[in-house]
């Protein structure tokens, strides 16, 4: 059913559902898979065990998408004024689902991602104590925007600083999921070869995701590619897609060294990796040619391929390599 048919009156899991599909779409939680089974992984690596599936995936997977739709909550809590002023059509802001639902939806993936940490750990353990520094660190940035509105402007007026407040949870977080495969033990210091490239790519996943509408150029929305007098604002066309290429070459290049770290980088694997770069390089090459919008959207979209396939990559290497 179409959004635009929804009232009210309609049944609350079609409103759910069509918040869902605007704010959280199920392609999101599929490219969350790759991420968290190359992160696990990367864990049993790290503790000497060959990596492979294990029971612990299931339950960590929906704890780290159930952690990732709290957040969403939060956020859309934090923008309800600004979101309510510039997106009055949106599920949330039509009054289809509410504040009041969305603090429900949250206390409940919040009970989740707890709780499958808890079933990981088998009790309280290294999983859980790495789900709580997220939940401080992540959330103490969000809880500060919410208690304090001003700070929040503040931030979502800078563009790029508001892009480096993902990278607390993206990077800690890989760490959390990593725990979750190292059964038990304590990561060695490797696991930071980890966090590396999910800093990263959480920046250009943050950037690409914000630089993807051509036909919107309203200075309320977040978007990298406006021109601005300051870097912290935005980063202007030609910065933008100078700053995607250089993310996806660095977030490459740390794939390929958390390979080599553990003894997993095989010819074909750094090759592959290699060969995925050519997405970006090609998408800024065209954009060369004709520097516009819409060639600075193909260029965020293919920079943000090279974090998607590169953890493909990551997880098919250290699965098939003895």
């Amino acid at each position: 059913m179409a959004t635009k048919q929804l009232t009210t009156q309609s049944p609350f899991p079609l409103r759910l559902l069509a918040y869902s599909n605007e704010r959280f779409p199920y392609w999101q939680v599929l490219s969350q898979f790759p991420m968290f089974v190359a992160a696990f992984l990367v864990g049993q690596a790290a503790v000497g065990r060959d990596p492979h599936f294990a029971w612990a995936i299931l339950f960590g997977f929906i704890g780290f998408v159930a952690y990732t739709l709290m957040v969403r909550a939060i956020d859309d809590h934090k923008d309800w004024e600004h979101d309510s002023k510039h997106y009055p059509d949106r599920v949330l802001q039509s009054g289809l689902i509410t504040l009041k639902h969305l603090k429900i939806v949250g206390i409940i993936c919040f009970l989740l991602s707890i709780l499958a940490s808890l079933i990981v750990d088998r009790g309280i353990g290294r999983v859980t104590m790495w789900w709580f520094i997220i939940i401080v660190t992540n959330n103490l940035v969000q809880l500060a925007q919410i208690k304090n509105p001003k700070v929040g402007t503040w931030i979502e007026s800078r563009r790029v600083l508001l892009a480096l407040t993902v990278v607390p949870f993206w990077g800690l977080g890989s760490v959390w999921i990593a725990q979750m495969g190292a059964d038990g033990r304590w990561l060695t210091a490797d696991i930071w070869w980890l966090v590396a490239p999910w800093c990263v790519g959480a920046l250009l996943l943050e950037i690409a995701r914000k630089s993807q509408d051509p036909d919107d150029t309203r200075e309320t929305v977040v978007d990298y590619t406006k021109k601005s007098s300051s870097w912290t604002r935005s980063l202007g066309l030609v910065g933008t897609v100078s700053t995607l290429v250089a993310l996806a070459f660095l977030v490459t290049l740390l794939e390929y060294v958390l390979l080599n770290s553990l003894g997993y980088d095989v010819w074909w694997a750094t090759l592959a990796l290699v060969i995925t770069m050519l997405l970006p390089l090609g998408a800024a090459g065209w954009f060369a040619v004709k520097p516009d919008r819409y060639r600075a959207k193909t260029v965020a979209e293919q920079s943000a391929g090279v974090w998607l396939i590169g953890q493909i990559i990551l997880v098919i290497a250290l699965l098939v390599v003895n």
